[in-house]
């Protein structure tokens, strides 16, 4: 019984050294698999950075940017497998309708089903080729046609592929011609696929209205910091000469330092919340627009940084 227990427990202790390597070998297909994962490491970053700030008291340009830098960071890999997750599908998407197209010409060629897709499999069709030829052997080795596409679905869950592939499942269990069905199907994928196309190009132009509007305001904030702000520094600076009592750095009561600090919260918060909007008008999906804001937020920071550089 002893033997045995320590037999699990070193078979559980290497599938567990296993996971690791293959984490650092292969992190965006384990994460894949259970997306919370990505949750965890942007939690851990930003736990890190922020754990950093607070011991060493970090302050580069404004008070709490060290905090805010650390929550972009954190935001970083979820933004970053967003990007890679929806380029994916956008190249399985593309491959998908030439794969039921020509699936469906060699099965209206005579060829039985597993001859079609072991035939088609041998063509190139992008990402979407290794999981073809994994669906031909499951084929091969008895596995059902409904379970084999179901592979397809799992590795490629996307409306158009969801959609396509229960209207192949429904009519083979009706019994119809499977290679008629597989036609329909191909031509439903594109006429989608154009639909889709013609949705991206309308509405990128709001998209480019989100970028253009966020650095707009950008534009406003950098004439407010390089103009107004000397000015009333300078005007506080006369006030003090004169014996006002107020001080270099309060006049009437406004504290410079802290409209410095409102002007870049502010940029900021325009650009994440611009960069999420681009997302959801860009690609219909809000997550999408992690990467818009992380971009726009960098950017907000990276000016406010060069304009403290040159007012030092």
């Amino acid at each position: 019984m002893e033997n045995k227990d320590e037999i699990l427990e070193a078979v559980g202790k290497r599938r567990r050294e296993k996971s690791i390597f293959r984490f650092f070998k292969e992190p965006i297909e384990v994460i894949r698999e259970k997306p919370l994962r990505v949750g965890y490491i942007s939690g851990i970053i930003g736990g890190c950075l922020m754990l950093i700030t607070y011991v060493y008291e970090l302050e580069f340009i404004a008070p709490y940017d060290a905090y805010i830098l650390a929550g972009i960071a954190a935001v970083v890999p979820p933004a970053y497998y967003s990007y890679r997750e929806q380029k994916r599908i956008n190249q399985a998407e593309d491959e998908f309708p030439n794969l039921l197209r020509d699936l469906a010409q060699a099965k209206m060629a005579g060829l039985s089903l597993i001859a079609a897709v072991t035939l088609t499999a041998e063509g190139e069709y992008g990402i979407l080729t290794d999981v073809l030829k994994k669906i031909a052997a499951q084929l091969t080795w008895g596995v059902s046609f409904e379970d084999a596409l179901r592979i397809l679905v799992k590795r490629y869950p996307t409306p158009m592929i969801k959609r396509s592939v229960e209207m192949i499942i429904e009519g083979y269990r009706t019994g119809g011609e499977v290679g008629k069905i597989l036609k329909i199907a191909a031509d439903d994928a594109m006429e989608l696929k154009s639909l889709e196309k013609r949705r991206l190009e309308y509405m990128s132009t709001y998209t480019i209205v989100c970028y253009a509007t966020f650095f707009v305001f950008l534009g406003v904030l950098l004439v407010l910091y390089y103009s107004f702000i000397p000015m009333m520094a300078e005007a506080a600076e006369k006030v003090a000469e004169a014996g006002g009592g107020a001080g270099s750095t309060i006049i009437y009561g406004v504290d410079i330092e802290m409209l410095k600090m409102i002007f870049f919260h502010c940029a900021v918060i325009q650009g994440i919340c611009s960069g999420l909007v681009a997302g959801k008008l860009g690609a219909g999906r809000t997550i999408a627009g992690l990467t818009h804001a992380v971009v726009l937020a960098l950017s907000a920071f990276g000016l406010f940084a060069v304009l403290e550089f040159m007012l030092i």
